[in-house]
């Protein structure tokens, strides 16, 4: 079964399978990956995934993201950054980033 994520009438995306760059799990639920930092971004939802295996924070490549309404997606996004000083994501490339960041300082050992 797909993982399916939904923000009614906003947005909605889809992933078939995930498998884990660092470990090769696959996967086709949430048993095997944790997806809480997961972003809303001004092109649609994109899935940050995270092994339970390994630990690996990713962002899946075969998502399917789709936008329902761009107008009033673009204005909760806005709204969400400006009531929670989170940044906003413009697309799926700056969540890879963050994805990447979080992977880097979650592999720097503490001393």
């Amino acid at each position: 079964m797909a993982l399916k994520f939904r923000l009614k009438g906003l947005a909605e995306t889809f992933v078939e399978e995930i498998t884990c760059p660092h470990c090769g799990l696959r996967g086709t639920d949430d048993n095997d990956f944790i997806t809480d930092l997961s972003k809303v971004t001004l092109m649609g939802i994109v899935v940050v995934a995270q092994c339970k295996s390994c630990g690996e924070i990713f962002v899946p490549n075969n998502q399917r993201v789709g936008i329902v309404n761009y107008s009033a997606l673009k204005s909760a996004v806005i709204k969400d950054s400006e009531e929670t000083g989170e940044a906003i994501y413009e697309n799926i490339n700056n969540v890879r980033l963050s994805a990447e960041k979080l992977n880097s300082e979650r592999k720097i050992p503490l001393n």
